[in-house]
């Protein structure tokens, strides 16, 4: 597959972190779920599955507005509200991530994978809907920064996925002049959503996450494997790609 994006001129590769990268078991969700029932905003079970890939702060606000709107009406302000349970989110996660012995890589190959496609000229970028500060815990936990270019969080800029902002300032960063140049591989519709909103050449589903093969090709997939590292076995991507 790195021949394959070095063929289309793929400089680089833009990976979703948790679910794609990380294998966090779904503590991402049940943290978030945990953290609104603690303040009083408890969740409807439906509606846990629009909050995959999505910003955690915008999670946390369009949860707790659903709830106090029906109490307040009209327009109202939840800022504080937010900041609360967003500092609850951010020791629990913490904790949890840090803590707990279930945290590990996706694959015990991925440093491997990643230094071969750097070798062959393909620069790696981690995204994430983490904020900055947690992001960087993640990565120094993991060590990551010694096999990646670049990461960026939704937190530095205006919107999160699906908005293509996170890709874009990434594209300012390596100075690429085309999205068709970079792949983005992610575990959730939203991943997919952000790399056909950024006119990326490729985009890579991966079902390591929660999400359905069916679902990701729906929402922009142009291929979807079952984990990040199996895109170094050529014979594991489908024909039509070829």
């Amino acid at each position: 597959m790195v021949s394959y994006l070095i063929r289309n001129r793929i400089s680089l590769l833009v990976c979703d972190m948790a679910g794609t990268v990380i294998n966090e078991n779904g503590l991402v969700y049940k943290s978030l779920y945990d953290t609104l029932e603690m303040h009083g905003y408890t969740p409807h079970a439906k509606d846990i599955a629009s909050w995959s890939g999505k910003e955690k702060k915008q999670v946390l606000y369009d949860e707790i507005y659903k709830k106090m709107l029906p109490v307040q009406g009209g327009e109202i302000d939840i800022s504080w509200r937010v900041n609360v349970a967003e500092s609850t989110l951010k020791n629990m996660l913490e904790d949890r991530y840090f803590n707990e012995t279930n945290m590990e890589l996706i694959d015990d190959n991925l440093y491997d994978f990643f230094a071969c496609a750097r070798i062959n000229g393909i620069r790696i970028a981690l995204n994430t809907g983490y904020s900055k500060e947690f992001q960087s815990q993640i990565i120094d936990h993991f060590k990551l920064d010694l096999y990646v270019d670049g990461f960026i969080s939704s937190e530095e800029v205006k919107h999160g996925r699906p908005y293509p902002y996170m890709i874009n300032n990434l594209m300012e960063e390596f100075d690429i002049l085309h999205p068709k140049n970079i792949a983005k591989v992610g575990d959730t519709k939203n991943d997919m959503r952000e790399g056909v909103n950024a006119c990326c050449g490729i985009k890579i589903g991966v079902l390591s996450g929660f999400e359905t093969k069916e679902n990701l090709l729906e929402a922009g997939a142009d291929v979807v494997v079952n984990k990040i590292t199996d895109l170094n076995d050529v014979d594991d991507v489908p024909v039509f790609l070829l």
